[in-house]
């Protein structure tokens, strides 16, 4: 087998089971967790934000998408229309489009307000007033809220790649 396959292989599985691992849990327990205690959930943003997580997850996502397009790529022998409009290439399509729709809803809504409501929390010392603590509190709803679009479309991906050589054969 070829190497440069195995890597992107390896490259691609890897990430991406880290990264929608990662989001999956986010939306499903660490959001609602961090909404449920209040001011406290300040301090655990503040963490993942000085643990450089909102720069960390988009660059393995990236990674995932990348060695997924030369995967594509290479399957496709160089993106020809007719596996593309197979089954499977209709089906690997779909999922990394999914992937991709994903990590632009992660950059331009999760991360920007993880780091707003952080940077919020920080200013204030852990304490922000009643006007600071409604603006945090809008800000985790929404990377909340967009972490769940992130998980789904996610999960659309992961199911793709999952079936993805099975479908129409």
């Amino acid at each position: 087998m070829d190497s440069v396959l195995l890597i992107m292989r390896l490259l691609h599985i890897v990430s991406g089971v880290f990264w929608a691992g990662t989001l999956m849990f986010m939306a499903l327990f660490l959001f609602p967790s961090i909404r449920d205690a209040g001011p406290e959930g300040g301090k655990v943003v503040a963490e993942l934000t000085r643990r450089r997580f909102t720069e960390i997850v988009p660059v393995i996502a990236l990674v995932a998408i990348l060695s997924g397009l030369w995967l594509y790529w290479y399957a496709s022998s160089g993106f020809q229309p007719e596996y593309m409009g197979s089954g499977v290439g209709m089906t690997y399509g779909l999922g990394g489009t999914a992937a991709v729709i994903s990590l632009l809803v992660g950059l331009t809504v999760v991360r920007p307000s993880m780091k707003r409501a952080a940077a919020i929390m920080a200013a204030a010392a852990g304490r922000p007033d009643e006007a600071g603590m409604a603006q945090v509190q809008v800000l985790r709803g929404r990377a909340g809220m967009g972490g769940q679009v992130v998980a789904l479309l996610l999960l659309v991906a992961v199911a793709a790649m999952a079936v993805g050589r099975y479908v129409g054969t």
